[in-house]
């Protein structure tokens, strides 16, 4: 993935983009729902660490310095010893610091990615995927590069989209939430005032029927707040 594309794609989550009805109703919120798969919590912290595994550093502009890293696990099959890819590392501008981190699940598959788009050495995307399937399931992003991660979009086992949630005032709770069904937004949910309360929903004209909803404005993802 170029970094200059990355860049592209984080800034445009930014603007939420839409004809939307208005729909204002004060709502409360409570405390699950929507999230990702639970597999995704069992990434090893420790593939891109370099103890105990074979690591291949590459110089490609050829200034002296290595660019990208690979490391492999070693292990004994049978009698047949393997190498195993467990993490890439890349320096896209040859700072020496790490730009694009990649672990890797013993299947091949990524396990999770991390990006630093303004070459600043703070990460500002970074995505878990699914070990059975190798698709995403979260990213994080941290739009105005502040080093906090400000928006979350959740994906679905066919990597669809199915909700994204921002936060606008950098209190670390979100307060505006995208919802999608197959894909499509259908709902857009604000807390205007950042009191932890859906103060109005704004439908896509056409969307489909509303979702029913978890209580906490932290977890609002994919559904509805029930009516206070």
């Amino acid at each position: 993935m170029s970094p200059r594309l990355g860049l592209v794609l984080a800034a445009a989550l930014v603007i939420p983009g839409a004809a939307c009805s208005k729909n204002k109703k004060d709502k409360t919120i409570g405390n699950t729902g929507g999230e990702a798969s639970t597999d995704v919590a069992k990434v090893d912290p420790t593939l891109c660490e370099t103890s105990g595994k074979n690591v291949l550093s590459y110089d490609l502009n050829r200034d002296g310095r290595p660019d990208v890293w690979k490391m492999y696990k070693v292990e004994d099959q049978g009698g047949t010893t393997i190498e195993i890819l467990t993490c890439k590392q890349v320096d896209f501008d040859h700072d020496s610091r790490k730009d694009w981190v990649v672990g890797y699940t013993p299947k091949g598959t990524p396990a999770f990615e991390k990006a630093d788009f303004d070459y600043d050495g703070k990460f500002d995307m970074s995505a878990l995927f699914d070990p059975k399937t190798g698709k995403r399931i979260e990213v994080e992003r941290d739009s105005d590069f502040d080093g906090k991660y400000d928006i979350k979009e959740i994906y679905d086992r066919f990597d669809t989209l199915t909700a994204v949630r921002r936060d606008r005032n950098g209190d670390g709770n979100p307060d505006y939430w995208e919802q999608y069904k197959d894909g499509a937004l259908v709902a857009i949910l604000f807390d205007d005032d950042y009191d932890n309360k859906v103060d109005r929903r704004d439908e896509v004209p056409g969307s489909r029927a509303k979702f029913v909803a978890p209580e906490d404005s932290r977890d609002v993802d994919a559904t509805i707040p029930p009516t206070k």
